[in-house]
């Protein structure tokens, strides 16, 4: 597993984000399935994008929040898009070394909510997202 020093990013694969689509459905109802697959492959792929050779999302945090925000702006499933991203996001946290506290996942649907009413923008929400990873990595040393 990755330190959250380590400079190399793990991303979720489709077949990962299906999976926890899958999961939430089944545990909390909704309809399967999804309703584009290009808005799909955009989410997946929006956080390694590059441009010109410079990657449009630098660090982990605005990674996190690229795929965060097209999953929940862009809908790509039936249903469960919101808890989709609320697990993804933190899947890809976890799956990049950091340990979840447990009241995170409550702050994040808080803040997946603020994003859903465009009371929060893609930046802000990288932000928001950096100063909570940087609050985990201070209380695990």
């Amino acid at each position: 597993m990755s330190r959250p020093d380590d400079p190399r990013v793990h991303y979720l694969t489709r077949d990962e984000l299906l999976d926890l689509h899958t999961f939430v459905i089944e545990r909390y109802g909704g309809r399967m399935g999804i309703r584009s697959q290009d808005r799909l492959l955009a989410a997946l792929n929006a956080p390694q994008q590059v441009m010109f050779g410079i990657e449009l999302y630098p660090d982990l945090a605005s990674k996190i929040a690229a795929l965060s925000f097209m999953l929940l702006k862009n809908r790509p499933f039936n249903g469960g898009n919101e808890a989709t991203a609320l697990l993804a996001t933190l899947r890809l946290i976890t799956v990049n070394g950091y340990q979840i506290d447990g009241r995170l996942p409550q702050r994040l649907a808080a803040v997946i909510g603020e994003v859903l009413r465009s009371q929060r923008d893609r930046d802000a929400l990288a932000d928001w997202l950096r100063s909570e990873m940087a609050s985990l990595v201070e209380a695990s040393g």
